[in-house]
């Protein structure tokens, strides 16, 4: 997959004035099994889960423990010039049932130097993945804003897809870009089936360039075996992102 590089800034992030508020009572009683370790692999994501939730214990004990109360995964740190999304769920990914999507929250941090402070926290702005699991997060320019595409994939009944859903940070919150059931980027049912079978496989890779233009380039083939190499490319326009040239293969 192509990605877009850190290094662009939440402008809006340095509003504190506006968006969704820290609350004593956001806080969660404890961080939910395994989280400790992710957080130990990353450092960003360390420093951002300890900037929002500064009193949760981080050692694998005090994270498994025995409460019964609400926990928090830090999912990933999205980084920017000037601020950090940081990404959590409710449970550990791939511990929910199989057409279980992950909800997303959030909690937005301004980036001084070194220093990451809360500015907004947001509940529940999305939905991705299976399996409890969003899926890959990367950050991208969407014009004169920042924001990211979460791509969450699954396997139903001998069919892999994966779906792109593109949000956007604006007004010191997280905003989900039209069409609101994403963008199909792959569909694949040919596992499981023998070489030569009469099945669709077809992929796609994106790439965002800083207008916030998005390109999709998708190979593959079709049930009938018919090649597939084609590009889609959409604009956003407002909270949309429309396309502008292309078909979809699917």
């Amino acid at each position: 997959m192509v990605r877009c590089l850190p290094g662009m800034a939440v402008t809006i992030l340095l509003l504190v004035a506006q968006g969704p508020r820290a609350r004593a009572d956001d806080q969660p009683a404890r961080l939910c099994p395994d989280a400790a370790d992710t957080m130990a692999e990353d450092p960003l994501l360390r420093r951002a889960a300890k900037a929002a939730y500064p009193g949760l214990p981080d050692d694998p004990a005090g994270a498994v423990g025995a409460s019964r109360g609400p926990c928090v995964f830090p999912y990933q740190a999205v980084p920017f010039a000037r601020a950090v999304v940081l990404i959590v769920l409710g449970q550990t990914p791939g511990e929910a049932c199989h057409g279980c999507s992950a909800k997303m929250s959030a909690v937005l941090l301004k980036r001084d130097r070194n220093r990451l402070t809360v500015v907004a926290r947001q509940q529940d702005f999305g939905e991705s993945g299976t399996w409890g699991d969003p899926g890959t997060i990367s950050p991208v320019r969407w014009g004169s804003d920042d924001g990211f595409l979460v791509e969450g994939a699954g396997t139903f009944q001998g069919e892999t897809t994966s779906v792109l859903q593109a949000f956007v940070v604006r007004d010191g919150a997280i905003h989900a870009l039209l069409p609101a059931d994403g963008i199909m980027l792959s569909r694949s049912t040919c596992e499981g089936e023998d070489p030569g079978a009469h099945c669709q496989d077809i992929a796609g890779t994106w790439k965002v360039d800083p207008s916030g233009r998005m390109t999709i380039a998708y190979q593959g083939k079709r049930e009938d075996g018919t090649p597939v190499r084609t590009a889609v490319v959409y604009e956003r326009r407002g909270d949309a992102l429309v396309r502008t040239s292309g078909i979809l293969p699917f």
